[in-house]
């Protein structure tokens, strides 16, 4: 008959490693879905600010003000583009190295 000492703390420290790989696994994923939010919400800001100088609320060159946004925001703005009161923007960042990206366009109902 073999001698099973210590199978209880080797059965314990390899759930304790399952565990733990879980828990690394689940917040890099939480970690790039909270990124992607934030890029999605900046993207949607940047072309309501945007939108926003075109139709003359406020002061200033639309994808400037877009720029600006993004800028404070720590992320990249990928691409701006206004044809008329209707602005169109791309805004990404890196993060784990995934690449994420979101595009935003906004303006009044009518210029769509």
């Amino acid at each position: 008959m073999r001698d099973e000492r210590g199978a209880g703390t080797a059965l314990a420290l390899g759930v304790v490693a399952a565990v733990v790989a879980l828990f690394v696994v689940l917040a890099g994923v939480a970690v790039v879905l909270d990124a992607r939010r934030r890029v999605v919400s900046v993207a949607d800001a940047a072309a309501l600010a945007g939108a926003d100088t075109a139709l003359g609320n406020a002061t200033g060159v639309p994808c400037d003000r877009a720029a600006a946004l993004t800028a404070s925001a720590h992320l990249r703005l990928e691409a701006c583009a206004q044809r008329e009161d209707l602005v169109r923007v791309a805004v990404s960042t890196s993060v784990l190295g995934l690449a994420l990206r979101a595009e935003a366009v906004a303006g009044p109902p009518t210029a769509r």
